[in-house]
């Protein structure tokens, strides 16, 4: 994109815009300061929501305790979720899927964190195509090569009428 020495004034008098708006309207210090309160306590729970737990075989999951609450294991083999998990009994799950021990309620349980969802059933697709294929229309063809750009001017005209002259 070229710029000439009118984008240039232009923009240098966006940007000196964007500096009276960021002195105009910043935030008080004790502001400041309670905002970065409150970040560094979510950061700590956040941080300590999950822990890791390492690797287990299924049948080595840890007891469902609250001193275990928040390990997440990875399950080294394929599993069968029991009533234990909070998804219920009978879900299939293959190795490497993440679990972690949770409160639901009053309950400590099992929580599966990962998996695979088989969404293929989701997909239209016909015969002899493939997600490459070019499948437009001439119309639509015709249509997106109608589209125009605008031009560096009609950017600055534009900017111009938003933001009003340079002061």
């Amino acid at each position: 994109m070229a710029y000439n020495n009118e984008s240039l004034t232009k923009l240098k008098a966006l940007e000196a815009l964007a500096q009276r708006v960021r002195q105009d309207y910043a935030p008080k210090t004790a502001v400041v300061e309670l905002e970065e309160q409150v970040t560094a306590t979510i950061n700590a729970k956040v941080a300590s929501t999950y822990r890791a737990g390492g690797s287990a075989a299924f049948s080595e999951l840890p007891e469902l305790t609250a001193a275990n609450l928040g390990l997440v294991f990875n399950v080294t083999d394929d599993f069968t979720t029991t009533e234990s998990f909070l998804e219920g009994a009978g879900a299939k799950h293959g190795a490497g899927t993440n679990v972690a021990v949770v409160q639901a309620g009053e309950d400590i349980r099992y929580d599966v964190l990962s998996g695979f969802v088989d969404l293929s059933g989701y997909m239209e697709k016909e015969d002899g195509k493939g997600l490459s294929a070019n499948d437009y229309t001439d119309d639509e063809k015709a249509k997106l090569a109608g589209i125009s750009v605008a031009t560096d001017e009609e950017v600055a005209e534009m900017l111009e009428t938003v933001f009003g002259g340079a002061e």
